[in-house]
């Protein structure tokens, strides 16, 4: 019996979910969109995972906060000893790395810029605002322990210095997630290497792409930092952030980029907490602020959904945190030159999920019990217990690359470019689909289809490798594939423009061969 089975792009979500009662949650409208709720049914976060919010320091005592802050339970508070031996004195809820004490807030006897200083206070409550407790808003997580490390100074201004002893700081004192708010554009080698230790020691790392007039700057031609850092090591260390808005489309400020961007978010209109202080009049009123946008306030986003993974599953590695907030997105549109270079797509925190299952604890090589049962070059997927419906995650098809690792196949259209049935598909267990490592997805045979992003109306032929070729004109198209050409055109979504490269365009029927085409690859290994 043929099934359809959509990979990670329908997932039906519980119909009940989780809402909280705080009394602002309705003007909170990226929860819903990024699927929040539906992620709550499952948890609302843990005490237990520490997120380090690297940036001007926030309002511990704020109602919506307070709970959340993190507590170094083996420091003594103002008693002027390193009860803890870690090199700071007194630094129960974090360290200030601009005034060098233990009190991460920005100060008050200083000049200063009022969004600068609310900046760590609007981060810190989109990832963790504490809910249900009658007070303003919900973070993505009810529960969790923020770390402050104050960074910027009042302007909004800092240094590599600083940012690479908060990230040594936030390593060593247990964070599990670090948000970095941040941009430059100069590359300093020891903030790399921090960036670097901590992904090896196993904390994901998120930060914004930046933001830029005029639609926003490609950050694979002028890479802005922390974002674009370990793009071109083995390991990708950072999760970039790119914004979205209300009808998921690239934020118009937002920069991007096919290397740095793993991912979109909300990143406009945020209603967040404020910095509250009733002896600085300029912050004595407000104890939260709406209309702050940024791809600063989509960051937090990701990170709160990485806070979230890690509450479930808490060996799961950055490495696979990034690749099922990739994996698990929806598409998002762009126009111009950032046509799929806003990362995966926008972030759904309840898809992630749905598919993290099956990427805790994956070790990069296939092991022999794999082999036995699935050898190189064939098709796998995973086992499934009892029924399921047929856009479960389950049901995804896997080529079993001669790389060792398993290559998914988009979507049904793109199986059967390849494949005339599902006779030929291995089911394995859980353990071992997850000890094989995620490669690239497969991409459409060449010279079978004709295919085009939903956001743009120019078709292409497909050549080896995942290259598409522009057809200049429909007199072509005709040529190539007859009168009904149009027939042979599938959409693809903008959310898998990564998966291709373009090529030369056609500009006569003379330039491609559809036979030759088809016979240049006889499998998806090439």
């Amino acid at each position: 019996m043929r099934y359809v089975w959509l990979f990670l792009l329908f997932i039906a979500f519980p119909a009940n979910a989780l809402t909280p009662g705080d009394p602002l949650f309705s003007k909170q409208w990226y929860l819903t969109q990024i699927q929040a709720p539906a992620a709550w049914d499952i948890t609302t976060g843990s005490t237990q995972v520490v997120v380090a919010v690297l940036d001007t320091g926030f309002d511990m005592d704020h109602p919506d906060l307070v709970r959340n802050v993190w507590l170094n339970s083996d420091e003594i508070a103002q008693d002027g000893v390193d009860n803890d031996h870690n090199g700071f004195i007194d630094d129960v809820n974090g360290w200030d790395f601009v005034d060098g004490d233990a009190d991460p807030v920005p100060d008050k006897s200083k000049a200063f810029d009022e969004d600068a200083v609310a900046h760590g206070s609007v981060i810190a409550g989109v990832i963790g605002a504490t809910a249900t407790n009658g007070e303003g808003i919900a973070g993505i997580n009810w529960n969790v322990r923020l770390m402050n490390i104050r960074i910027l100074d009042n302007q909004g201004t800092g240094n590599s210095g600083s940012a690479t002893d908060a990230i040594t700081y936030a390593v060593d004192n247990g964070a599990h997630v670090i948000n970095l708010s941040f941009t430059g554009f100069e590359i300093d080698d020891r903030f790399k290497a921090a960036l670097k230790r901590a992904f090896e020691a196993g904390v994901v790392i998120v930060a914004a792409v930046g933001n830029a007039k005029d639609g926003g700057i490609n950050v694979d031609v002028k890479p802005i930092y922390p974002a674009c850092h370990g793009e071109n090591e083995a390991e990708d260390w950072v999760i970039g952030v790119a914004s979205s808005d209300k009808t998921d489309t690239k934020s118009s400020f937002s920069n991007y980029g096919a290397l740095c961007t793993d991912v979109a978010a909300p990143g406009e209109d945020i209603l967040s907490t404020a910095y509250h202080d009733p002896s600085w009049s300029a912050f004595a009123s407000d104890l939260y602020i709406g209309g702050s946008s940024g791809t600063s306030v989509a960051a937090p986003m990701v990170a709160g959904a990485a806070a979230l993974l890690k509450a479930t599953y808490p060996a799961i590695t950055p490495k696979a945190v990034e690749t099922v907030l990739r994996l698990s997105a929806d598409p998002i549109k762009a126009a111009g030159d950032a046509v799929g270079k806003v990362g995966a797509g926008r972030l759904n925190i309840a898809r992630a999920f749905a598919i993290a299952p099956s990427f805790v604890n994956a070790p990069a090589p296939a092991p022999a019990s794999v082999t036995t049962q699935a050898q190189p070059g064939g098709l796998i997927k995973l086992a499934c217990l009892g029924e399921t419906l047929s856009d479960d995650p389950c049901r995804a098809v896997y080529y079993f690359g001669t790389d060792g690792k398993r290559h998914a196949f988009p979507n049904e259209k793109v199986y059967f470019s390849w494949y005339t049935d599902f006779a030929s598909i291995i089911t394995i267990s859980k353990s071992s689909m997850s000890s094989l490592p995620l490669g690239k997805n497969i991409t459409y045979h060449p010279g079978k289809k004709l295919v085009k992003f939903l956001s743009v109306p120019t078709v292409h032929a497909v050549s080896k490798g995942g290259v598409l070729r522009a057809i200049a004109s429909e007199e072509i198209a005709t040529a190539l594939y007859g009168s009904a050409w149009n027939q042979q055109v599938d959409d693809i979504s903008d959310a898998f423009f990564g998966n291709y490269r373009r090529g030369e365009p056609i500009t006569a029927s003379t330039q491609y061969n559809v036979t030759a085409e088809r016979a240049s690859v006889l499998s998806p290994d090439g």
